[in-house]
């Protein structure tokens, strides 16, 4: 059984009144596998993007696609979709099989890229309310999911919860977020949350994590052009966000511009109908071509953003019409 930190031992009694039992952490599942640090050691291997340290690359990777290690040689960060929160403070993270938890350290051992746990994401968050509302679960949860992160070697979390529908839902989950990251920072991990750019959500406040992950794609009609990009940006800039906080999303998908629930992969519509660099719709379909998503990039990096993010890389191609690789490309001196 692993132990509660120290500091975090005494914060759960003060909230106890000091005198009641204290709650053990969950034992990590053992079928699973067991802010960076500013400066890596000299024995740690360099980022392959190490003209631009300060602008990140990362890319979601759902517990249900396929691992390709290559991706590593583009990328700074892989967030590893999802784990949950369960009602009694407890994580579930059964679905993050031990394979993919070993070919990940592997790739953050030859490539130096930053491995994250996503908690939630849609139709995956049904326990936020209840984790959040209880300032004892809260904690509780927070030491689950400190204990799990050390065991995994991780470099941080990101919370996705879709979405909280009230004030004190919203209040609550600042409280989780602002919590979790006055922990996690003593052990030099990283904090971020996914967002909309929703001005009718309390978005000054989520300025207490590591980094915001604008969600800007699934708009209605074509979903996620480039001036959508601007515009959500903006939103979180005017909202007195810092831009180095701000990572830009982007998709690796087409959602249809007439029927919304009609999506493909990337990799199929390149398949399917061969678009040329610099088109952006086919057969009823919006995505992101190769110049959109270099556009986007360029944008972010002018406008001294923390970096871009996609969802997610099991629907890119392969080949040279990769927008990871463009992403890349751009990053490294293409803007």
């Amino acid at each position: 059984m692993k132990l509660i930190p120290v500091f975090l031992t005494l914060f759960l009694l003060a909230a106890c009144g000091g005198n009641a039992a204290l709650p053990s952490p969950t034992e990590p599942d053992p079928t699973q596998m067991a802010s960076p640090t500013p400066e890596p050691s000299p024995a740690q291997p360099t980022l392959t993007l190490e003209p631009t340290p300060d602008f990140s690359i990362i890319g979601y990777f759902p517990d249900y696609r396929e691992l390709n290690a290559e991706w590593a040689k583009s990328l700074t960060d892989i967030i590893y979709f999802s784990a949950e929160s369960r009602a009694d403070g407890t994580l579930d993270a059964s679905r993050l099989t031990e394979e993919n938890w070993q070919v990940l350290q592997q790739m953050k051992t030859e490539h130096a890229i930053r491995i994250h746990l996503s908690i939630g994401g849609w139709e995956r968050g049904d326990d936020f309310a209840a984790v959040t509302a209880d300032p004892l679960t809260r904690r509780l949860f927070i030491a689950n999911l400190l204990d799990y992160l050390l065991a995994h070697n991780l470099d941080g979390v990101d919370f996705d919860w879709e979405f909280p529908q009230n004030d004190e839902e919203f209040a609550n989950y600042i409280s989780l977020l602002t919590e979790t990251r006055l922990f996690l920072s003593e052990h030099d991990l990283l904090v971020s949350v996914a967002l909309p750019a929703e001005e009718s959500f309390p978005l000054a406040e989520f300025a207490v994590v590591d980094r915001i992950h604008i969600m800007s794609y699934d708009d209605t009609e074509r979903h996620s052009t480039y001036e959508h990009a601007v515009d959500d940006f903006q939103v979180f800039v005017d909202a007195g966000i810092p831009p180095e906080k701000l990572v830009l999303g982007m998709p690796f998908y087409g959602r249809g511009i007439n029927e919304f629930n009609r999506s493909l992969p990337y990799a199929e519509i390149v398949s399917q109908y061969q678009p040329a660099s610099d088109v952006d719709e086919v057969d009823g379909l919006y995505f992101n071509g190769i110049t959109t998503i270099q556009k986007k990039t360029c944008f972010a990096k002018s406008q001294g953003a923390g970096g871009v993010m996609f969802w997610e890389l099991g629907q890119d191609t392969t080949d040279e019409s990769s927008l990871l690789q463009a992403i890349y490309d751009a990053v490294m001196g293409g803007c």
